[in-house]
């Protein structure tokens, strides 16, 4: 089938904040990594600027997890839906005019309002993911446009922070392999 063909199919939607069209579809693989409740496929125009990495808005937001094009040049994609908006913080030091530190360093807010997919790191998700740490309590996903710092930066006074409901998790690996396009991050619990 072709994307044009299906005009009463089509949802109006965002592709990082550009207009387009979708044809929205729940995923069907069981045994998928995201899930049966968050897995959606998106088949986008020939002409669409959709990419691995896009966040698409239709009402409910989704990222996009992998793209590949159908045999009429369709962009057909596998999405996950956002289930979770968090805040990144950043541990940083404030500084006077002269350059002395001023009070003990802090947590600063470097972005707001971040959609993610997040999943509970639970002893199933362990056998799926076999690169988990052990310390790990949560798995987001988010786009790599996000100001998010891997723990080794020489730059950062100690690793980043990202916040859920309110509770600060530490961020302890990135990876930007998997999700071409998306950074998948392990939290664990933030005790600083």
């Amino acid at each position: 089938m072709m994307f044009h063909e299906f005009s009463h199919r089509h949802t109006p939607c965002t592709v990082n904040g550009l207009p387009e069209a979708v044809i929205l579809s729940r995923g069907s693989s069981g045994s998928s990594q995201f899930g049966r409740e968050s897995d959606y496929i998106g088949r986008f125009a020939p002409e669409s600027t959709v990419l691995p990495g896009a966040l698409i808005e239709t009402g409910e937001t989704f990222l996009v997890c992998s793209l590949r094009p159908t045999p009429d040049r369709d962009k057909y994609c596998g999405m996950v839906k956002t289930n979770m908006i968090v805040k990144v913080q950043r541990y940083r030091q404030q500084y006077d005019e002269n350059v002395n530190p001023i009070g003990d360093p802090e947590f600063l807010d470097i972005e707001t309002e971040v959609e993610t997919f997040l999943r509970y790191v639970t002893g199933q998700l362990r056998q799926e993911e076999p690169g988990l740490l052990p310390t790990s309590t949560h798995l987001i996903r988010l786009q790599n446009t996000i100001d998010v710092r891997r723990p080794s930066d020489p730059s950062l006074l100690g690793p980043d922070r990202i916040v859920l409901n309110g509770r600060g998790y530490q961020v302890d690996a990135i990876d930007d392999i998997q999700f071409p396009g998306l950074y998948q991050i392990q939290l664990s619990e933030d005790l600083r």
